[in-house]
C-alpha cells in the first residue's frame, strides 16, 4: 500500500485510528522485516 493510500484510508477511519499509532506499528513491522 502506498503512503498516499494509507493517509486517504486514515481520513476515512476519522477518529478509529490513532494516526501516530499507526505509523509506529508500520514502523515496526518494516524494521522487524529487515533483521530478518
Amino acid at each position: 500500500m502506498t503512503p498516499t493510500k494509507i493517509r486517504e484510508r486514515l481520513r476515512e477511519s476519522r477518529d478509529s485510528v490513532n494516526p501516530a499509532e499507526y505509523v509506529s506499528a508500520l514502523e515496526y513491522v518494516r524494521d522487524d522485516g529487515r533483521e530478518r
